[in-house]
């Protein structure tokens, strides 16, 4: 047999608790397979009590990882050497980190694949990978604007200013300004020079809505230029009122 545990292949000779930890570890990483009946040799011994490890293959796949990962891992059974196999197939995982479920998003329970091992993340990568796990839900970054063409000179400028250049080829992936197949989401419109967004800044007369004295639209451009001119106007309209009058004691 040509096989040899690696980056992608794993060897178990029978089922234990600690499979899970191998199913999380591929999810965080490229991916892989995990071959159920084969020693650390390589050799091929054979599963057995099939029927019951593919049911407690399947318990860990749906109770015990997070989130889940049922679209992403297949079981088969495939003959070996005269002997049954069942090979685990795990795709690398669409959410940017898995976890054991018990362990939570902890260095224990987000586990990824080094080499033929399984290595605990730092708590850098795991924060770094947790907020991407928001960011990747987020409407604004999934959701399509029907404009085709935007323009981001405001953009570039404002990471100009702080002494940062943005590569024309790569800064709208980079930034995540297109989405899954390849659109300008809703993130990129707010950004861009032609925002159609309006951000509305409204002035009222005594201490309630009844009189409206005045209305600016900021918007219909760059959310970054919309809002530096929303807070310009913000503190300039907060006036504070000091008495300086001496008071007797």
């Amino acid at each position: 047999m040509d096989l040899y545990e690696s980056n992608k292949i794993e060897f178990k000779v029978k089922f234990t608790d600690q499979i899970v930890k191998e199913l999380v570890a591929f999810l965080n990483t490229d991916g892989g397979q995990i071959f159920v009946g084969i020693n650390d040799h390589g050799e091929v011994v054979g599963a057995s009590e099939i029927d019951k490890t593919l049911r407690n293959i399947s318990d860990v796949i749906s109770s015990q990882i997070e989130p889940s990962p049922l679209e992403l891992i297949s079981c088969e059974i495939k003959t070996m050497e005269g002997l049954p196999v069942i090979v685990i197939n795990i795709k690398r995982g669409s959410a940017p980190i898995y976890c054991i479920k018990k362990y939570g998003f902890s260095s224990l329970g987000c586990p990824i694949r080094v080499g033929s091992t399984c290595r605990e993340m730092t708590q850098e990568q795991i924060n770094n990978r947790y907020k991407m796990r928001f960011f990747n839900d987020d409407l604004l970054v999934s959701s399509p604007t029907n404009l085709r063409e935007l323009s981001f000179l405001t953009l570039k400028n404002y990471y100009s200013d702080m002494g940062y250049k943005l590569n024309d080829n790569t800064f709208e992936t980079n930034l995540k300004l297109i989405n899954d197949k390849g659109q300008y989401n809703m993130m990129a419109e707010l950004l861009s020079d032609d925002s159609r967004f309006s951000f509305i800044f409204v002035k009222f007369e005594g201490k309630n809505k009844a009189s409206l004295s005045q209305r600016s639209n900021y918007g219909n451009k760059s959310i970054l230029f919309a809002y530096e001119q929303m807070m310009n106007r913000l503190q300039a309209e907060n006036i504070c009122i000091s008495d300086t009058t001496i008071r007797p004691r």
